[in-house]
């Protein structure tokens, strides 16, 4: 009993010792954590919106994308303005509502839904197939139904057309959590139906027709990108030009020695110009993660003080919170994490792995959710730096993507020179900077084999058989 009762007591003293540590441990978590930092003035910029002047909706071709899907009536592209100038009022309204009541959608305006239906602008069974190696010939084989599609939606490509030569085009919707997007899918297959119809010009001797089609689809597809205030939409508009690369790839195999040098210089023209940078886009992502920590339901972020009595019983569950996530740290982290992403993002693509590893030593220690590691913050810690990594990808389909403009535009130029497929190594050994391959400045290959033009990019590319991330032209001798 005398061995049992000092058992217990050095059991009581161990107990006592622990709860002490916890308790002091305890106290310097809440001793860390409880104040709140200032919002930085970059946060304070990207939780803020300005809603748009009546004079930058003046003439504002994004309003048309905005009302694509709007009925016809007297006037398609006034329709089309008009329903895209009402989606904004209410897409600014629902903002308005998140920075008040966050994810609350009991009570919140409801969207104007968007008309997400395209398959009757150009059917799947019309578009051309991933793996068929001559897009021109597919089209001319089905020409009449082209035609038909067309003549169906006249008012919809009359849209997209004032879209793309309209007086100005920037997005002046805000970008926040439930934000309703424009009807792309729409645009993207009207897109495909302009290139579809110049590929039938084409092949029908017609160059310079099929170039002014190719024209307006390069500058509506270059306008989205460049306005873009969304990965989703710089994402779309990326894909737009993989279509358009693939018909010039196209035209070029399709060219003749009849086909006017004026034709052919514009086709380069076109090709010289790489794909548009994250850097709006990026904005528009640190505006969204702003809205995201909007609609956490803690009144210590946007707020001001406690109003309803009930309020107080739920704010001891908000101090404790906080003990592991404090809102303006996490957006203040968060937001200059997006701005190391921008200043990447700007860089060229043979420096963005090696710019991105460093910053991710960073993040890779702040993604740690240990309050043993981080006292202060250590859940907003890790929801800032964990999202970081998966940047780099959007990054690299921007690459890809120059480096397929670069393909084509060697091949367009193999063309021109007439090099045989004997002299391909030696001439790519002799390709300028700008046409290499951008992750790392070696000529392009040539496979013997195949006769084609290879870039090996690094992302996955679903318009390219099996997803592959092989890009590839052919040519003739």
């Amino acid at each position: 009993m005398k061995f049992l009762r000092h058992c217990l007591k050095g059991l009581g003293w161990l107990m006592l010792a622990l709860g002490g540590f916890a308790a002091v441990g305890l106290a310097a978590l809440i001793a860390a954590n409880w104040n709140d930092d200032a919002l930085s003035e970059a946060a304070q910029q990207a939780a803020h919106y300005t809603p748009p002047t009546e004079q930058s909706l003046q003439g504002n071709g994004y309003l048309i994308l905005m009302g694509l899907d709007a009925p016809v009536g007297s006037d398609a592209v006034e329709d089309a303005m008009a329903l895209g100038r009402q989606r904004l009022e209410r897409e600014i309204e629902r903002r308005r509502w998140v920075e008040v009541h966050g994810d609350q959608q009991d009570g919140m305006p409801p969207a104007i839904a968007a008309e997400s239906a395209s398959e009757d602008v150009l059917p799947t069974w019309l578009r051309c197939p991933i793996g068929e190696p001559d897009c021109f010939a597919w089209f001319a084989k089905r020409g009449d139904e082209v035609l038909a599609l067309r003549k169906t939606h006249h008012a919809l490509l009359q849209r997209v057309t004032a879209a793309a030569i309209a007086p100005q085009f920037s997005n002046p919707a805000p970008f926040y959590l439930l934000a309703e997007f424009p009807p792309y899918a729409r645009l993207v297959r009207a897109h495909e139906l302009w290139l579809a119809q110049a590929s039938l010009e084409w092949m029908r001797g017609q160059p310079r027709q099929a170039m002014d089609i190719v024209r307006q689809a390069v500058q509506v597809r270059s306008r989205l990108a460049s306005s873009s205030n969304s990965l989703i939409a710089s994402m779309i508009a990326l894909a737009m030009q993989h279509r358009e690369l693939r018909w010039f790839s196209d035209a070029i195999t399709h060219g003749k020695l009849q086909t006017p040098p004026s034709v052919l210089k514009e086709v380069e023209l076109l090709l010289a110009t790489p794909p548009s940078s994250l850097h709006q886009a990026l904005q528009g992502e640190m505006h969204f993660v702003a809205s995201v920590l909007y609609s956490l339901k803690d009144p210590g972020l946007f707020t001001g003080p406690w109003g309803e009595p009930s309020a107080w019983l739920q704010r001891p569950l908000n101090r404790a919170s906080n003990w592991a996530l404090l809102p303006k740290q996490t957006l203040n982290l968060s937001i200059g994490y997006l701005q190391q992403i921008q200043a990447i993002s700007s860089l060229p693509a043979h420096h963005v792995e090696a710019a991105f590893s460093n910053a991710m030593h960073q993040w890779d220690e702040d993604k740690a959710c240990s309050p043993w590691k981080h006292l202060r913050n250590a859940a907003g810690l890790c929801m800032a730096a964990t999202g970081m990594p998966s940047y780099l990808g959007y990054m690299q389909r921007i690459a890809d993507m120059d480096g397929y403009r670069r393909l084509v535009l060697l091949q367009r130029r193999a063309a021109a020179q007439q090099i045989s497929l004997a002299d391909m190594p030696a001439w790519l050994a002799q390709s300028p900077q700008e046409l290499r391959n951008p992750y790392t400045l070696q000529p392009m290959q040539w496979d013997a084999a195949d006769s084609s033009l290879v870039f090996e990019g690094r992302e996955k590319q679903t318009q390219n058989p099996g997803r592959s991330p092989t890009y590839r032209v052919r040519l003739r001798d």
